[in-house]
């Protein structure tokens, strides 16, 4: 399936146009070679699934469709001329990083176990005066996927109208929801608005353990009427579910995917339990790490036959063998006060972006978080954020970088 789609791919004049011009950046170096790239490339593809959404060609939520501008906007976000301009790409140096998550609100009607933001923004959101600011700065910055999250980002009345103001030429919006109250009349608001794609939660096929985990009577029904919604308004319409180990264990995770295969999901974005918000680092929710492997083999079963969805599951994509953890690199986080850090999942924050400089809250946030790691921070029990850049200094980088860069490459 991936050959037919790459063969469309490969006509496609804006991939072309692309890849043409990264190309024609990375050829200042004379350490870039055309197949490095290409080697990267199937990499990056070999146990995933492109699909093509409207006119959009997409890898994953990670990235923008590869014939955006979006997309060339984050190739090009990358420090130096010349030669360093691909130095410093094969190193994970950035700019900007690829996308920023903001808590569009901290108010949310559910009570999810696991929830991530419950401890520090309960409640609390910023006027639409100020969320459009920082819209804005991110913009500016050259961020290429804007997604708002919270809290429930539908609980905001002006959701439109900020997404409305964000420039296609720059950033793709996303949005992460559990699809409460989501009718076709507000799926289509968002759609009109600019909204590229939106996440729905669904935890488990069982309604009575879907509402159950998520602290709200109904949560099930809304979830799925919200994706089906979604679908008619013509969004690209994802699920998001934090896979337990009892779901890998009984086999109900492959029975989830059959069923939003026949709802249409076009991505299935799979987290596991993370040591943050509701959930300790000692919690017993958290999985071991052969339990992590099991659900990096998850996303190659799942990709490899059409009986299910594609599938996105971070420990896969934040593995050494991929992109690594982009904390602070290639993702941010903005919370529903404004603070900036590098990570819906860490409890670190460098300024305000209301009050600071985003340029000089990035910088001292890039510069401090390091390159993308071989290991997800969040998940990194003993290492305190302060300690992060310091462990990475002699550290390897993920296959990615590898690969471009042509071999072992040393930080």
């Amino acid at each position: 399936m991936n050959k037919r789609i790459i063969l469309r791919m490969g006509l496609d004049k804006k991939i072309l146009s692309n890849f043409l011009k990264i190309h024609r950046k990375f050829s200042a170096s004379p350490k870039y070679k055309i197949v490095n790239m290409i080697k990267c490339g199937l990499n990056v593809i070999k146990y995933d699934r492109l699909v093509k959404h409207e006119s959009s060609y997409i890898l994953n939520s990670f990235v923008p469709p590869l014939n955006s501008p979006a997309f060339l906007n984050i190739a090009m976000n990358v420090p130096g001329e010349g030669a360093d301009f691909f130095e410093n790409h094969i190193r994970g140096k950035r700019l900007a990083p690829i996308s920023a998550y903001i808590a569009a609100t901290g108010k949310c009607q559910y009570h999810c176990w696991h929830c991530s933001a419950k401890s520090s923004i309960n409640n609390k959101e910023l006027n639409t005066e100020s969320l459009l600011t920082i819209v804005a700065k991110l913009q500016n910055l050259g961020v290429g996927i804007i997604g708002f999250t919270g809290g429930e980002p539908l609980l905001r009345p002006d959701l439109e109208q900020i997404i409305s103001s964000i420039d296609p030429q720059q950033s793709i919006p996303l949005v992460f929801s559990t699809g409460f109250n989501l009718s076709l009349e507000r799926a289509t608001a968002l759609k009109t608005a600019g909204l590229f794609g939106i996440a729905i939660s669904l935890d488990s096929i069982n309604k009575e353990k879907h509402d159950k985990m998520r602290g709200y009577p109904g949560a099930y029904d809304q979830a799925l009427k919200a994706i089906r919604n979604a679908k008619k308004a013509g969004l690209y319409t994802m699920s998001q579910t934090v896979c337990t180990r009892e779901l890998m264990a009984n086999g109900e995770i492959l029975e989830l995917a059959r069923m939003l295969q026949s709802e249409g999901i076009q991505e299935m974005r799979i987290i596991e339990p993370l040591p943050c918000g509701q959930l300790a680092a000692s919690h017993s929710a958290l999985l071991s790490l052969d339990e992590q492997n099991d659900l990096k083999n998850l996303h190659i079963l799942l990709n490899s036959t059409k009986q299910y969805p594609k599938a996105s599951v971070f420990p896969y994509f934040e593995s050494a063998e991929q992109f690594g953890c982009g904390a602070g690199s290639q993702h941010s986080y903005v919370d529903a006060l404004g603070n900036y850090g590098p990570c819906d999942f860490l409890d670190l924050r460098y300024g305000n972006l209301l009050t600071d400089d985003i340029q000089e809250v990035w910088q001292k946030m890039h510069k401090a978080s390091g390159v993308p790691k071989c290991f997800c921070l969040a998940k990194s029990t003993g290492l305190h954020p302060a300690s992060h850049n310091a462990v990475s200094e002699n550290a390897k980088l993920p296959k990615f970088y590898q690969l471009l860069g042509g071999g072992s490459l040393e930080l």
